[in-house]
């Protein structure tokens, strides 16, 4: 989600009923996508392209973190209760979202602060792939630090091993990719607000086709356990993976290239999306993980004859899809056991009182009303 101007609303609860819906994805511009960058990288640091909303300072960082566990706190001990958790467990791989903090942050806090290794992959949607004509391929970049609110975030010296250990067909090394790409700017505030000390491993993933997808998650779980194998890492306590995704993006308004408003655009339209957000989450990430699973949500969301058309607008089909079949992968062959997912948070735009950060001097960046918002969701998996 990314525009202008705001209506705020509380809505009421009602029922649902699950319609999948068919469109053409289409990108913005090359010129428009380079136009994105609001702080331009410096030679080996990382620039940043969103400022407003996402924390770039400690005291937004600090204001925001202790805001979001301030009003989470009895959920956090309601999923505690629920799911068997504490406050100290690790999650090996976590979803979180990657809208303005001032809409998501407190839903992306209850899987942020169970990601406790030193060494993340983050995972994210390319959200231009299509403009830089890239599919089917992982996307890394070449920066050795990212921007943080608490200083530089320093990637780990584990992306240049992986990247010699993968089939040269399999990646592609993109500067200006990275740099334009805000899914995974977003996690690095919260995750260094919980890990000062935390590396990152930043990969993009592009519209990708099913089969191969199967086989870029196979190769980079050849290239990841070897170095998990060879260096006596363990998995949740010295690395993890996070995946970056917004839910759907809903309305008929405003949107630059999605149509999806199946439900309709009142409140009980609202709601129904919400229940089937909630149904998809629910149906495919939680419980006992499978890739017969995972291929399932990928069906649900794309259009395998044509993945350039969507069935359901999550930005992240492609990106959820992959971290899922990777990390399922990745269990089998560190742990040899199944991966199991724990549905934490679900909310939108329109469901929660926002984060107060317009004394941060940041705010939102794209509409938030029944005609145009986005569904948040938190899951993490051990």
């Amino acid at each position: 989600m990314k525009n202008s101007k705001i209506t705020f609303l509380f809505i009421p609860v009602i029922i649902l009923t699950m319609v999948p819906f068919k469109n053409s994805f289409a990108q913005i511009p090359l010129k428009r996508v380079l136009q994105r960058v609001t702080i331009p990288a410096h030679g080996d640091l990382r620039g940043l392209i969103d400022t407003i909303g996402f924390p770039h300072t400690a005291k937004q960082m600090d204001f925001i973190g202790n805001y979001c566990e301030h009003k989470e706190k009895d959920e956090f001990l309601n999923n505690n209760k629920k799911y068997n958790l504490s406050d100290s467990t690790p999650f090996i791989f976590g979803i979180s979202p990657h809208d303005d903090y001032t809409l998501a942050g407190r839903t992306a806090v209850h899987i942020q602060r169970h990601i406790h290794a030193k060494t993340v992959i983050l995972i994210g949607n390319a959200h231009w792939s299509e403009t830089f004509g890239i599919r089917d391929k992982l996307i890394f970049g070449d920066f050795k630090f990212w921007r943080g609110p608490y200083g530089k975030v320093k990637i780990s010296p584990y992306r240049d091993e992986i990247t010699a250990h993968l089939p040269a067909k399999d990646y592609v090394v993109n500067r200006t990719v990275i740099e334009t790409e805000h899914s995974l700017e977003a996690l690095v505030p919260f995750l260094q607000y919980f890990n000062r000390q935390v590396e990152i491993i930043p990969i993009l993933f592009p519209f990708t086709h099913w089969n191969k997808m199967n086989d870029l998650a196979e190769d980079l779980v050849n290239a990841v356990s070897k170095i998990i194998k060879e260096n006596n890492l363990t998995l949740g306590k010295d690395v993890a993976v996070l995946c970056s995704s917004d839910g759907m993006h809903y309305g008929d308004y405003g949107w630059s290239y999605y149509n999806y408003h199946p439900f309709g655009c009142n409140a009980a339209g609202y709601q129904k999306a919400m229940d089937y957000d909630a149904a998809l989450v629910t149906k495919f990430l939680t419980d006992k993980i499978t890739i017969e699973k995972d291929h399932q949500l990928f069906d649900s969301l794309i259009d395998e004859q044509n993945i350039s058309h969507y069935k359901v607008t999550w930005c992240g089909r492609f990106s959820i899809t992959f971290a899922v079949n990777f990390v399922t992968r990745l269990m089998n062959e560190v742990e040899h056991r199944n991966l199991t997912g724990y549905f934490l948070r679900h909310s939108s735009g329109l469901n929660d009182a926002w984060v107060p950060v317009r004394k941060l001097h940041m705010g939102i960046t794209g509409d938030v009303n029944l005609h145009h918002f986005v569904t948040y969701f938190a899951v993490g998996f051990k």
